[in-house]
């Protein structure tokens, strides 16, 4: 009604950009609470922006699909591995990963999903380990979005006179939001042929987290299958490399994690048809999906009583 809760954004300069030399005039987004424009394609996420930063920002609360991603980019980079272990599996510590430069709130994420002296957990442990780190996890990304300078105020703050409503971003934190909804715009309408084959597995491997954010999960893994699936045809053999015998790259192609389908396993078991024997996919493609959708699930019910849906 006053205009208290609507985001800012920079003058003169365009949509996702900041003044040259790091201030510059700013307004009140008109006719909308948030800025509402047409995002231009961005290639890659907002540098240093993690993938639970970059859900925090778009909609300006932190719910369970950002702390997910986190967990799978956490994995991805090296920090832990998945074992099956009997029925269920196991979250393995790994060496620390060299030249991987983690955030304040990724080691809490670690320490939490590790304490001192652990070195591996089954998936019940970690839903007894993580139910009260959460609460911390998710109040320091509110706050790093502050020390960013993307809010003045914790994003959860009421409004004038204690109203319902948001804080509002800063030019700063409009800037940023719509970099990363043009990085969304680019995992939304990326097409195979535009990807090189030797960049595949690392673009698979970066963006899967940011694509689980958008909801995109299953749009980016059928690009990337497609990659894959020409290169095959051209003789180039199998361009995932380790990736391809990772469980945690397959468990993307189940039918409970991040909304995929069983019909996305079919999509990439070619690739592997040449007898290259690194496993079975018909065993795998229930059970890796299952389990993720276990771990997904398990995030969600910790979660229960922290976020407001």
């Amino acid at each position: 009604m006053f205009g208290w809760n609507h985001d800012y954004e920079y003058v003169g300069v365009t949509p996702g950009l900041t003044p040259a030399d790091g201030t510059g005039e700013v307004r009140r987004v008109k006719g909308r609470k948030e800025w509402a424009g047409e995002a231009a394609v961005q290639f890659a996420p907002p540098k240093g922006v993690s993938a639970a930063l970059a859900g925090t920002v778009v909609d300006g609360k932190v719910d369970p699909r950002d702390i997910g991603a986190m967990m799978i980019d956490l994995s991805l980079r090296g920090w832990f591995r998945i074992d099956k272990k009997d029925d269920s599996w196991l979250f393995v510590q790994n060496e620390f990963p060299r030249d991987d430069i983690i955030t304040q709130v990724e080691a809490d994420f670690l320490n939490a999903l590790f304490p001192p002296g652990v070195k591996y957990v089954g998936l019940e442990q970690m839903k007894r380990q993580l139910r009260g780190p959460l609460r911390h996890i998710t109040d320091s990304l509110y706050r790093e979005t502050m020390e960013r300078g993307w809010y003045e105020r914790d994003p959860r703050s009421k409004g004038f006179l204690g109203l319902a409503g948001r804080s509002p971003r800063t030019a700063e934190g409009t800037a940023v939001r719509i970099q990363t909804l043009g990085f969304r715009k680019y995992i939304a309408t990326a097409e195979a042929k535009q990807i090189k084959y030797e960049e595949a597995a690392g673009l698979f491997s970066r963006y899967l987290p940011y694509a689980m954010i958008f909801g995109l999960t299953e749009r980016w893994a059928a690009v990337i299958g497609d990659v894959a699936k020409a290169a095959q045809l051209e003789g180039y053999g199998n361009i995932m490399g380790g990736l391809a015998s990772d469980p945690f790259f397959w468990m993307f192609f189940g039918d409970d994690i991040a909304y995929l389908g069983i019909e996305a396993i079919g999509g990439l078991a070619d690739l592997l048809g040449d007898g290259a024997g690194l496993f079975d996919l018909g065993d795998m493609a229930g059970g890796l999906g299952d389990v993720f959708g276990s771990v997904g699930d398990a995030i969600g019910d910790i979660a229960g009583d922290i976020f407001d849906f």
